[in-house]
Protein backbone atom coordinates (compact mmCIF):
# COMPACT_ATOMS: atom_id res chain seq x y z
CA UNK A 1 0.00 0.00 0.00
CA UNK A 2 1.29 3.49 -0.82
CA UNK A 3 0.32 6.59 1.18
CA UNK A 4 -0.43 9.99 -0.32
CA UNK A 5 3.16 11.01 0.40
CA UNK A 6 4.45 8.13 -1.73
CA UNK A 7 5.66 6.14 1.28
CA UNK A 8 5.11 2.41 1.10
CA UNK A 9 3.10 1.05 4.04
CA UNK A 10 2.30 -2.55 4.83
CA UNK A 11 -1.31 -3.55 5.34
CA UNK A 12 -0.71 -4.32 9.04
CA UNK A 13 0.89 -0.91 9.56
CA UNK A 14 -2.08 0.76 7.90
CA UNK A 15 -4.52 -1.09 10.18
CA UNK A 16 -2.44 -0.15 13.22
CA UNK A 17 -2.42 3.51 12.19
CA UNK A 18 -6.18 3.44 11.64
CA UNK A 19 -6.73 1.84 15.04
CA UNK A 20 -4.55 4.47 16.72
CA UNK A 21 -6.52 7.25 15.01
CA UNK A 22 -9.80 5.73 16.18
CA UNK A 23 -8.49 5.40 19.74
CA UNK A 24 -7.40 9.05 19.70
CA UNK A 25 -10.80 10.10 18.35
CA UNK A 26 -12.55 8.25 21.20
CA UNK A 27 -10.36 10.00 23.78
CA UNK A 28 -10.48 13.49 22.31
CA UNK A 29 -14.04 13.85 21.01
CA UNK A 30 -15.74 13.91 24.44
CA UNK A 31 -13.38 16.70 25.50
CA UNK A 32 -15.21 19.11 23.17
CA UNK A 33 -18.30 19.08 25.37
CA UNK A 34 -17.08 22.17 27.23
CA UNK A 35 -18.52 24.30 24.43
CA UNK A 36 -22.03 23.42 25.63
CA UNK A 37 -21.33 25.27 28.88
CA UNK A 38 -19.84 28.19 26.95
CA UNK A 39 -22.76 28.46 24.51
CA UNK A 40 -25.48 28.16 27.12
CA UNK A 41 -23.75 30.57 29.53
CA UNK A 42 -23.27 33.10 26.73
CA UNK A 43 -26.92 32.73 25.76
CA UNK A 44 -28.16 33.22 29.31
CA UNK A 45 -25.91 36.26 29.70
CA UNK A 46 -27.39 37.71 26.53
CA UNK A 47 -30.90 37.00 27.77
CA UNK A 48 -30.26 38.92 30.98
CA UNK A 49 -28.47 41.74 29.18
CA UNK A 50 -31.16 42.33 26.55
CA UNK A 51 -33.99 42.07 29.07
CA UNK A 52 -32.31 44.47 31.50
CA UNK A 53 -31.40 46.99 28.80
CA UNK A 54 -34.91 46.96 27.37
CA UNK A 55 -37.00 46.97 30.49
CA UNK A 56 -35.02 49.58 32.43
CA UNK A 57 -34.69 51.84 29.37
CA UNK A 58 -32.20 54.00 31.25
CA UNK A 59 -28.52 54.78 31.42
CA UNK A 60 -28.35 53.28 34.91
CA UNK A 61 -29.90 50.03 33.63
CA UNK A 62 -27.44 49.91 30.75
CA UNK A 63 -24.54 50.51 33.13
CA UNK A 64 -25.59 47.79 35.57
CA UNK A 65 -26.35 45.29 32.80
CA UNK A 66 -23.02 45.97 31.13
CA UNK A 67 -21.11 45.74 34.42
CA UNK A 68 -22.50 42.24 34.87
CA UNK A 69 -22.44 40.99 31.27
CA UNK A 70 -19.00 42.21 30.15
CA UNK A 71 -17.02 40.40 32.88
CA UNK A 72 -19.02 37.21 32.30
CA UNK A 73 -18.30 37.30 28.56
CA UNK A 74 -14.62 38.02 29.25
CA UNK A 75 -14.42 35.06 31.63
CA UNK A 76 -16.15 32.85 29.08
CA UNK A 77 -13.63 33.93 26.44
CA UNK A 78 -10.70 33.08 28.72
CA UNK A 79 -12.37 29.76 29.57
CA UNK A 80 -12.76 28.93 25.87
CA UNK A 81 -9.18 29.93 25.03
CA UNK A 82 -7.78 27.67 27.76
CA UNK A 83 -9.50 24.50 26.55
CA UNK A 84 -7.07 21.91 25.17
CA UNK A 85 -9.49 20.59 22.55
CA UNK A 86 -11.97 22.41 20.32
CA UNK A 87 -15.21 20.63 19.39
CA UNK A 88 -15.65 19.00 16.00
CA UNK A 89 -16.41 21.75 13.48
CA UNK A 90 -15.72 24.42 16.10
CA UNK A 91 -14.79 27.24 13.73
CA UNK A 92 -17.93 27.35 11.57
CA UNK A 93 -20.13 26.46 14.53
CA UNK A 94 -18.79 29.29 16.68
CA UNK A 95 -18.86 31.83 13.83
CA UNK A 96 -22.45 30.90 13.01
CA UNK A 97 -23.58 31.20 16.63
CA UNK A 98 -21.89 34.53 17.29
CA UNK A 99 -22.86 36.02 13.90
CA UNK A 100 -26.54 35.11 14.27
CA UNK A 101 -26.47 36.31 17.87
CA UNK A 102 -24.97 39.63 16.75
CA UNK A 103 -27.70 40.21 14.18
CA UNK A 104 -30.48 39.37 16.65
CA UNK A 105 -28.87 41.44 19.40
CA UNK A 106 -28.45 44.42 17.07
CA UNK A 107 -32.02 44.24 15.80
CA UNK A 108 -33.41 43.81 19.32
CA UNK A 109 -31.58 46.87 20.61
CA UNK A 110 -31.95 49.13 17.59
CA UNK A 111 -35.62 48.45 16.95
CA UNK A 112 -36.52 48.11 20.61
CA UNK A 113 -34.89 51.32 21.80
CA UNK A 114 -36.68 53.39 19.17
CA UNK A 115 -40.02 51.66 18.79
CA UNK A 116 -40.58 49.68 22.01
CA UNK A 117 -38.78 51.39 24.91
CA UNK A 118 -39.64 49.59 28.15
CA UNK A 119 -42.24 47.35 26.43
CA UNK A 120 -42.01 43.87 27.98
CA UNK A 121 -43.93 42.36 25.05
CA UNK A 122 -40.99 43.26 22.79
CA UNK A 123 -38.05 42.75 25.13
CA UNK A 124 -38.94 39.39 26.68
CA UNK A 125 -39.24 37.50 23.36
CA UNK A 126 -36.19 39.27 21.95
CA UNK A 127 -34.17 38.40 25.05
CA UNK A 128 -35.11 34.74 24.65
CA UNK A 129 -34.39 34.90 20.92
CA UNK A 130 -30.96 36.43 21.59
CA UNK A 131 -30.11 33.46 23.82
CA UNK A 132 -30.94 30.85 21.19
CA UNK A 133 -28.03 30.98 18.68
CA UNK A 134 -25.21 30.28 21.11
CA UNK A 135 -27.34 27.92 23.18
CA UNK A 136 -28.12 25.91 20.04
CA UNK A 137 -24.45 25.84 19.00
CA UNK A 138 -23.53 24.68 22.51
CA UNK A 139 -26.05 21.85 22.32
CA UNK A 140 -24.82 20.87 18.86
CA UNK A 141 -21.25 20.69 20.20
CA UNK A 142 -22.44 18.58 23.13
CA UNK A 143 -24.24 16.19 20.79
CA UNK A 144 -21.16 15.91 18.57
CA UNK A 145 -18.92 15.27 21.58
CA UNK A 146 -21.11 12.36 22.60
CA UNK A 147 -21.42 10.94 19.08
CA UNK A 148 -19.47 7.84 18.15
CA UNK A 149 -18.96 8.99 14.55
Amino acid sequence: MTTTGGVHMRREDAWDALEQAQDMNEKVRPMGGWYAFYGIAFGMTSLGLVLTLGITNSAAGALVASMVAVPIICLLSVYAARQPVKPLGYGPLHVWGIAVWGVIYGVALFVGMYLFPGDLLWWAPMAVLSALPTTITGLIALRRSRSTK
